[in-house]
């Protein structure tokens, strides 16, 4: 600790110091990140979802540039199904964010690791033939998501069995 701050320790009760830094544009804007990032999963999975469910390809073809002169009733099925949890989803992270805060963080992390998953299967384990939009919008997606899961997760308050415990 620096000598300055070991004075300010001593000279300003702590809660005083807290409460300024909790006061503060920057920690007020850091509270509010994971709550934006989670509405704006929730409309872009409503977005993609209603593409993959909707549309005449799912985006397979017309978006994606995938093949579909094989098996293409098959592969529609799938985009169908993936589409329609999708928009189950973002239904879900808006209801969350509109009412229910205190499980922002848990959905986040349901978020973020459906990203991360979806990640590691277009690049590692089942990788398209064709690079398609949702590979590198997937990666900035993860690092959003990873940073508001950190943000959410710092300014949640503690388990309510912690909180039983002091």
């Amino acid at each position: 600790m620096l000598g300055w701050q070991y004075i300010l320790t001593l000279c300003v009760p702590k809660d005083v110091i807290v409460r300024q830094f909790q006061s503060s544009p920057v920690s007020s804007l850091m509270r509010w990140i994971p709550t934006v990032v989670l509405a704006l999963m929730g409309l872009i999975n409503l977005g993609r979802g209603a593409i993959h469910a909707f549309t005449a390809d799912g985006g397979a073809h017309s978006i994606a540039g995938l093949d579909l002169s094989t098996n293409r009733d098959a592969i529609l099925s799938l985009f169908a199904t993936l589409g329609l949890t999708q928009m189950a989803k973002g239904v879900f992270e808006l209801y969350v964010v509109a009412r229910r805060r205190d499980l922002l963080a848990l959905f986040l992390a349901m978020q973020t690791l459906d990203t991360l998953l979806a990640v590691a299967n277009l690049y590692l384990w089942r990788p398209l033939p064709v690079t398609v939009p949702g590979q590198p919008f997937n990666l900035v997606l993860l690092f959003v998501q990873v940073v508001a899961l950190a943000l959410a997760l710092r300014s949640s308050p503690s388990s309510p069995a912690a909180q039983a415990a002091t």
